[in-house]
Parts: C-alpha cells; sequence; structure tokens
C-alpha cells in the first residue's frame, strides 16, 4: 500500500548513506568525465546530430549500471528484515526508484555539461531545449526504474552483475532507440507534435516499468 510517510523516511536513508559514501558518487562522476574525454580525443569534435545524441545516451546507460548496480548492496540479510518489519515493499521499491531515478539525472545533466565543455555546443545551435530536457527527464526516470528492478533480482541471485547485464541490456534497447530519436528531432528544433510517439512510447515505457516492479517486487522482497 502506498505511504507518502514510508517513502520519505526511506528516501531520506538512501541520501544519508550516499553522502557517507562520497568516494562513490565521485568515481561514478569520473568514469563518467573519462568516458566523454575520450570521446574528445578520438572525435575532437561533432557535427551530426544523430552521433552527439546516441554518444550521451550509450554513455548514459553504461553509467547507469556503474551507478545502480550496488543499489541493494547496503540491503544486507539483517537490514532487510529490519525494513520488511518497518516498511512495505512497494514504499521500498518506490524510494529507490525516485531516488535512482534522481541520481540518474544528475548524471545525465553532468554529462551532457562535459559533452558541451569538451566538443562544443554547435550541435545545440537550432535545438529545442525544452523539449531535450523533457527526453533527459523522462529517460532519466525509465532508466532509473528499468536499471533498479534489474538491481534487486540481481541481488536476490547473489549480486550477480553479469545476470544484471543480461536481464539489463535486452529491456533497455527500446528506451535507448526511443530516447535517441526523440532527443534527435529535439536537437534539429523540429515541432513537439513531430516527437508525439516517441513522447507517448517513453511514457509507456516509464510507467509500464514502475508499475510491473511495484507488482513484482513485493514477491521477490518476501523471498
Amino acid at each position: 500500500m502506498f505511504n507518502s510517510k514510508e517513502i520519505s523516511a526511506l528516501l531520506q536513508k538512501e541520501f544519508t548513506l550516499e553522502f557517507r559514501q562520497k568516494h562513490a558518487l565521485a568515481g561514478i562522476i569520473l568514469y563518467v568525465l573519462s568516458t566523454v574525454f575520450v570521446c574528445y580525443l578520438s572525435l575532437q569534435e561533432i557535427d551530426k546530430v544523430q552521433t552527439w545524441s546516441a554518444l550521451v545516451w550509450i554513455i548514459s546507460i553504461f553509467t547507469v549500471f556503474n551507478a545502480l548496480a550496488k543499489s541493494f548492496q547496503h540491503e544486507a540479510h539483517g537490514v532487510q528484515l529490519y525494513l520488511y518489519t518497518l516498511a512495505s515493499p512497494l514504499s521500498v521499491i518506490l524510494s529507490k526508484i525516485i531516488y535512482n531515478s534522481l541520481l540518474v539525472a544528475v548524471l545525465n545533466t553532468i554529462a551532457l555539461l562535459l559533452f558541451i565543455l569538451f566538443l562544443g555546443n554547435e550541435v545545440l545551435a537550432d535545438a529545442d531545449m525544452f523539449q531535450f530536457t523533457v527526453g533527459l527527464i523522462l529517460g532519466s526516470t525509465g532508466l532509473g526504474a528499468m536499471v533498479t528492478f534489474i538491481s534487486g533480482i540481481a541481488y536476490k541471485a547473489g549480486n550477480n552483475v553479469g545476470l544484471m547485464a543480461i536481464l539489463g541490456f535486452p529491456v533497455i534497447i527500446p528506451l535507448l532507440l526511443t530516447l535517441t530519436r526523440f532527443s534527435e528531432i529535439a536537437l534539429e528544433g523540429l515541432p513537439f507534435s513531430v516527437n508525439g510517439l516517441n513522447l507517448l512510447i517513453l511514457g509507456v515505457l516509464n510507467a509500464s516499468s514502475i508499475i510491473l516492479a511495484a507488482i513484482l517486487f513485493p514477491y521477490l522482497w518476501r523471498d
């Protein structure tokens, strides 16, 4: 059952744990910086919207998997039992999805700023930034929800990172393709109506990911 107080308390726990382990967040930001810098050394500049959009989201995908692979690592067996007595499974998964979506949005914003810093902003000259921002938010939410639930499955399987990759990439590919197309249209400055189908697909993928996680996670949590 949805409980806003439980979700708020669990979100506070997630933020507290993150700030206690600043080195982990710093490591992910360094990973983003290194990846963008390698793109800069290889390409120097990008003048094609398709290449720019694809690289942004490909880097985002690998960053998300690195950042969220250990989402449930803090929940050792004793902690998990303790949380089970205090909060509902729905509150646990929703709080993690909200927190991880915010984290992904921050990391994507950092990656975007680094892209502009190293590779220039010529591609953004004709861009509809509001439309692009909508895609960034929907993409961050979708990635956060999908990878969070997959991370929970991998945790139950003994923190098997290989299993997370096997389960994750087939699920992520439709979202990645849609995000790339959505971003291309936004960067070309075309009207929002042209992106209507992509926007609908992103909305459906986001909603279905959250709903499936909310339905299936309680069974996983009680196992």
